[in-house]
């Protein structure tokens, strides 16, 4: 038979991508800023990241922050993203659904995913605009559309390309590709609010 018989990779498991702090480094340059989008960029300071406030991570950040492993938890009609990262999850439907019209911004968004061959194909969108798309200040507006591509390449490795687009923030697409390699180990216990020391320590730097 053929592989598309077989059906749809098996991606449960525990993985980990490198730590991609700076979005730009991992591109080669700054992204493709709108006016306004420089703007803010040339503000942000890093005790105006979201996580010292313990917020959720968002949907692409959770992948590039690989400090911490996530888990995959597949079905036939949803794809779950576990991160140990502040111990939160994410939902992607592969039930054959649409985005819902009316639809609310969350920390990570709507998400609905297709299979092509061997890679899930994620479109996400209705992201709350107080996430980071890194822990270097590139930020985004409720407009921000993610289409994501996980492409197993054996059992031991995905490759996750994430293509982001934001009228408001780049006046054109753009993507990074990353690596993600299965861990042999498991997602452990997290709580941000416990004994949380860095926050009273960052200063806003001199501009």
């Amino acid at each position: 038979g053929s592989p598309q018989a077989a059906g749809p990779p098996d991606l449960n498991g525990v993985w980990s991508a490198p730590f991609a702090p700076d979005i730009s480094k991992t591109l080669g340059h700054q992204p493709p800023f709108t006016a306004y989008g420089a703007e803010r960029f040339a503000k942000e300071d890093e005790i105006d990241d979201p996580l010292t406030k313990c917020l959720p991570i968002g949907p692409a950040r959770g992948i590039q922050a690989g400090i911490m492993p996530f888990q995959i938890v597949q079905t036939p009609s949803v794809f779950t993203i576990l991160f140990e990262n502040q111990h939160t999850f994410r939902i992607i439907h592969t039930d054959g659904r649409s985005h819902p019209k009316d639809l609310d911004a969350t920390w990570f968004g709507d998400s609905i995913g297709k299979w092509d061959g061997d890679t899930l194909v994620v479109d996400t969108v209705g992201m709350d605009e107080r996430t980071w798309l890194d822990t270097a200040g590139h930020e985004h507006s409720d407009q921000l559309h993610l289409v994501e591509r996980f492409q197993k390449m054996d059992n031991n490795n995905i490759k996750w390309t994430v293509t982001f687009e934001d009228p408001k923030f780049f006046t054109e697409t753009w993507s990074i590709t990353l690596p993600i390699a299965r861990q042999n180990t498991e997602i452990m216990s997290y709580s941000c609010e416990e004994n949380e020391k860095d926050r009273a320590h960052l200063r806003r730097a001199k501009k």
